[in-house]
Parts: structure tokens; C-alpha cells; sequence
């Protein structure tokens, strides 16, 4: 049996996300901040279920600086969120957090697909995996533990290197490093191209991701894609 979808727990995923970006990140009672860039004033603020006060005071905090973004994780199917929220604009809603309950993952380590090569890099409290073809980054992903959680995040596969299973193999290899320590749940943040994939994975839906920002905000991508580029990377 895995959680329910409360403050909680969105405490703990945007502790391990905000880890395995080097993000700065503050918990101000239901408001938990993540700073996206060090030099600049992009705060993200994700709230769960907050009351009217912590809301009003997030969006006058939004409205400041047209970096800041306001992201609200919502019970799924909540048909209660608008395009918009008093001025702020919905920049994405295909988002969805999920959950899998860590008994029922494999603890061995899978066996890495012929013809690549495989690294992993142990960092402060997160991890990154990566596999390669050659010198070509085939794909990769990361994974954080907070308490008995295991977060993983920024899971990409070149296009190149696509529909060959490289996205399953790196789930499970951040699975079974995560199993290393004491944990007992996974969260993750997967957008429509992953969904299926950890689905069949047998991680299952937590709650629906709502992104909020200023008005005529240049993003068009969500903020929380698992499939990361390797521009990003750099």
C-alpha cells in the first residue's frame, strides 16, 4: 500500500527534486520554495491543497518577477483549477505525480543492454546514472533519498537511442540504487511521454502537476519534465 497525496509528501519530492538540480529550497509551513537559478530571482513555490492566505501570498510573490512560477499539485481529476488564478496564467498541466511502493521493485541491479556502457556518480544525497554508446550519451537519470523516500528525476534517453528499452533500464537501475538505503516509497514527476512507461513499471498515479505564471511567460515546456536534454545537462 502506498501514501495518499498530502503536504507531506509534496515536502518530500520537492526535497529530493530541488537536491538533484542544486536547487536551494526553503519549507515556510504548506509553501515549499525552490530557488532555479543561484544567480537569479526564479523562485518556484509548490503548494498542496493550501489554504486562501498561503495562496494570495504565493501569487503576490509570483506576480513580482516574471522567472517565479507557482506550481500546484492537486488530487487527480481535480476539476477545481482554472486557466488561470487570479492573473497568473497556466503555463502546464500534463504533469502527473506518481508513486510506487519499493517492495514490489527488483533489488538486483539489471543487466546492462548489449553494446553500451554504464557510470554511476554518487554525489551529496542524490545520484546519477548514466549510460552510454561509445562516447554518445544514450541516456540517463537521477535519484535522491529523503528519509525513507526515493525521488527519481531527470530521467532522459537520446532520440537516437530511443524505443530500445533504455528508458526502463535506467528506471530500474536508479530503483536498485535507491534500495541500497532504507527506503520505502518512489516519487517521480512524468510527463504524457513517460507516463506509460512507469505505469507499466507499476508506479501508480498520486496527483495531477499545475503549473502558474506570469502573464506572456516564454515557457512552453513544464518545469518538471522527467526527460531531460542534454543541453541542460551541460
Amino acid at each position: 500500500m502506498t501514501s495518499e497525496l498530502n503536504d507531506a509528501l509534496v515536502r518530500t519530492w520537492v526535497t529530493g527534486w530541488a537536491r538533484t538540480h542544486d536547487y536551494d529550497v526553503d519549507h515556510d509551513g504548506a509553501v515549499h520554495s525552490a530557488l532555479r537559478s543561484g544567480d537569479s530571482d526564479d523562485w518556484e513555490y509548490v503548494l498542496h491543497a493550501p489554504d486562501e492566505t498561503a495562496l494570495r501570498q504565493v501569487i503576490s510573490a509570483v506576480t513580482k518577477s516574471p522567472g517565479r512560477l507557482l506550481t500546484l499539485i492537486a488530487e487527480p481529476g481535480d476539476e477545481s483549477l482554472k486557466d488561470s488564478i487570479n492573473g497568473l496564467e497556466r503555463i502546464s498541466d500534463e504533469e502527473k505525480l506518481m508513486v510506487v511502493d519499493m517492495g514490489t521493485q527488483d533489488v538486483e541491479d539489471p543487466i546492462t543492454p548489449e553494446g553500451y556502457t554504464t557510470t554511476r556518480e554518487d554525489f551529496d544525497g542524490w545520484t546519477l546514472f548514466t549510460v552510454c554508446s561509445g562516447d554518445t550519451v544514450a541516456a540517463r537519470g537521477r535519484v535522491a533519498v529523503v528519509d525513507e523516500y526515493a525521488v527519481l528525476d531527470r530521467i532522459y534517453t537520446n532520440p537516437d537511442f530511443r524505443r530500445q528499452g533504455l528508458g526502463t533500464f535506467v528506471t530500474r537501475a536508479l530503483v536498485a540504487i535507491a534500495l541500497e538505503s532504507d527506503v520505502e516509497e518512489g516519487l517521480l514527476v512524468a510527463n504524457a511521454e513517460g507516463l506509460e512507461l512507469y505505469e507499466y513499471l507499476g508506479w501508480t498515479l498520486l496527483g495531477d502537476v499545475y503549473v502558474y505564471g506570469a502573464p506572456g511567460s516564454e515557457r512552453i515546456r513544464p518545469s518538471h519534465s522527467q526527460f531531460d536534454d542534454l543541453k541542460s545537462e551541460a
